[in-house]
Parts: structure tokens; C-alpha cells; sequence
């Protein structure tokens, strides 16, 4: 095997685990010699790839557990599929919730690598919320995206603390309500719940 897949492949290895350890335990409570002797590596090697902490953090979050989004039908159905995927995440994570939310509040510096991949991803979050929103004849696509994203981080945070999927579930029928009064399609996907 090629050497420079070698060195890759290690690489990703170290994040892998990293990322894993800093999931389940925390940041500042795995040092690099937990991290450098679960991967089976020398603390060395490790700083040779990675020769701060800082950036084998930024590199963990790249590769933490995440919520997977629908890649396919129809907008709405894509929305509502995205709070559905956050229950099956919640219970997959058993209850450890999400990564961004466990790696910020750590993360004091807002300048740090990791915080930066945060901000971009959960602006990439709310960019595809819009994205659905517009696709779907929302009224309004940039309230009803922010209204999704704070849903969807609510959600996941209580569910997280709580240890249930309740606030999942709670936030799926909030969002059906949204997308109804939201939407401008005849059609509609949900039942109109003001009228129940």
C-alpha cells in the first residue's frame, strides 16, 4: 500500500477516535495519551499528525456523529423527514445528543477551529432549511427556516438532557403546524390542526 494512504488513513483513524471520545466523555476530560493509546498509536505520531489539541478537536468534529437529512423528495416531505431522522438519531446516540451543541459548550473561545466548523455548519443547516422552505411555496422561507432551526436545535438539546424522544416528537407535530400555515400548497401534506 502507498505510503501517503497509509499516513491519510492514520489520520482519519486518529479523529475517528478522537471524535468518539470527546462524543461520549468530553473534551477536556480525554487528554491526548487516552487518545493517542486507544488509537493505538504513539503520542508522537498523534502530534505529528495533529500537533495541537486544537486542531485534532477541529478534526474530531469533522467527523462526529450527525444528524442525516433527507436527500430526496419533496420539499416538505424532506422538512418533516429531517425531524423523523432526529428521533432515530437521538435513540442511535443513546441520548448523548448533538455534537455541536457538546464541543461549543466547551469551546469557550469563539475563535477556536472547531467553533468556526460549527457556525458554518449550523449556517449550512439553516441554508437547507430555506432552501426546503422557498422550495416548498413558504410565504416566507427566512422566518420559516429559523423557526425549523430553532425547532430542530430545541429538540435535539432537550432530548438530550431529558433522555427521551417526547421533544422529538413534540417538535415533528410543531413542525407539521408550521408547514401548514407556512406553505401555500392547495394540497396540503397535514391536516389543518387549528380547526381540531
Amino acid at each position: 500500500m502507498d505510503l501517503a494512504i497509509k499516513r491519510s488513513e492514520l489520520k482519519a483513524h486518529i479523529a475517528h477516535v478522537a471524535a468518539q471520545l470527546f462524543y461520549e466523555e468530553g473534551i477536556h476530560a480525554v487528554g491526548v495519551d487516552r487518545i493517542a493509546d486507544k488509537a493505538q498509536i504513539t503520542k508522537r505520531t498523534l502530534y505529528h499528525h495533529y500537533p495541537s489539541k486544537d486542531q485534532l478537536i477541529a478534526a474530531a468534529l469533522r467527523v462526529a456523529p450527525l444528524v442525516e437529512f433527507p436527500r430526496e423528495g419533496a420539499p416538505i416531505e424532506r422538512i418533516i423527514g429531517a425531524f423523523e431522522m432526529l428521533g432515530e438519531f437521538l435513540t442511535s446516540s443513546k441520548y448523548r445528543g448533538c455534537p455541536y451543541i457538546i464541543f461549543t459548550a466547551e469551546l469557550i473561545e469563539r475563535g477556536h477551529p472547531a467553533r468556526q466548523i460549527i457556525e458554518r455548519r449550523i449556517e449550512k443547516r439553516r441554508g437547507w432549511f430555506y432552501e426546503m422552505a422557498e422550495r416548498a411555496g413558504a410565504a416566507d422561507p427566512a422566518l420559516l427556516s429559523e423557526q425549523l432551526d430553532v425547532l430542530f436545535d430545541g429538540a435535539m438539546a432537550s432530548g438530550t438532557k431529558r433522555g427521551d424522544l417526547a421533544p422529538a416528537k413534540a417538535a415533528l407535530s410543531a413542525v407539521k403546524t408550521l408547514v401548514n400555515l407556512a406553505t401555500s400548497t392547495k394540497d396540503r401534506l397535514f391536516p389543518d390542526l387549528s380547526k381540531s
